[in-house]
């Protein structure tokens, strides 16, 4: 099983999957740190209650509370986002790489290069284009091998080859198409 060293593929996608963690972190605390607000001013109602707030130890003791609370949200927040982040860039890596051989591999077909195949690694997302893709490209690669072989016997058909512009075009297209194909049977030759 192939390894990929380069985890950001497509970096504007994977960025922004992992900005999204991010932010969905960010909101998450926002929340618990209103929570956490609450609740201390609801401790705080019941120290005024019993009349603790006038004491200097306690004022004192309250300050150190509300600044570990305080350093203990924000340092959690900071973890959790930097692992979100991290995470969000290793999860976005599976399906990135599988959009970046796909669209490399119709950049092939697109260029008439027949020997586009779309492998993917056992735990990338979108195993499901794999097959399909692959059976459209040799669909492709037979019906020009088929235009082949079409072409060849309108070329060597006596009536045809009468009309001198139409063999011309013919052969023409002939040459196209097995230029198309040359790289596929070097691909096979190297398989073999």
């Amino acid at each position: 099983m192939k390894f990929r060293t380069r985890y950001l593929i497509h970096p504007k996608f994977q960025l922004m999957f992992s900005s999204s963690l991010v932010l969905i972190a960010l909101i998450a605390a926002l929340l618990v740190g209103i929570l956490i607000r609450k609740l201390i001013y609801a401790n705080n109602l019941i120290f005024v209650k019993y009349n603790v707030h006038l004491q200097p130890e306690f004022l004192s003791l309250l300050a150190k509370e509300r600044h570990l609370v305080l350093i203990i949200w924000i340092g959690s927040f900071l973890v959790i986002s930097v692992f979100l982040f991290f995470a969000g860039i290793f999860l976005s890596h599976k399906m990135a790489g599988p959009l970046y051989a796909l669209t490399r591999e119709m950049t092939k077909l697109k260029n008439g290069d027949y020997t586009a195949y779309l492998g993917l690694r056992r735990r990338d997302e979108f195993k499901e284009l794999k097959i399909p893709f692959n059976q459209w490209v040799e669909m492709l690669r037979t019906m020009t091998e088929d235009d082949i072989e079409h072409i060849s016997q309108l070329l060597q058909d006596k009536e045809i080859s009468k009309m001198k512009d139409v063999v011309e075009s013919l052969e023409a297209l002939l040459k196209k198409k097995k230029a198309a194909l040359i790289p596929f049977s070097q691909n096979l030759s190297h398989e073999s």
